[in-house]
């Protein structure tokens, strides 16, 4: 089984999907090649459907925390 991370873009700050044995992955978001060795990992998770599971989780957190900041 391959291992998931999910990182972080440096230049977006949108999440993505890495397996652990890739190097780079482009950006869904804004395009730039991340160095998955060196992003910010913030989970990992022993299968992608898992890790697709915990992405989901992260950015419905992350909405939720925007929506809060919107409103101080």
């Amino acid at each position: 089984m391959t291992q998931t991370d999910i990182v972080e873009c440096p230049n977006c700050k949108g999440l993505m999907l890495a397996t652990v044995n890739k190097k780079t992955k482009t950006c869904p978001y804004c395009g730039t090649r991340v160095d998955t060795g060196k992003a910010k990992r913030l989970a990992r998770a022993e299968t992608a459907m898992q890790a697709s599971e915990m992405l989901r989780k992260l950015k419905a957190e992350r909405q939720i925390n925007a929506h809060k900041s919107a409103q101080k």
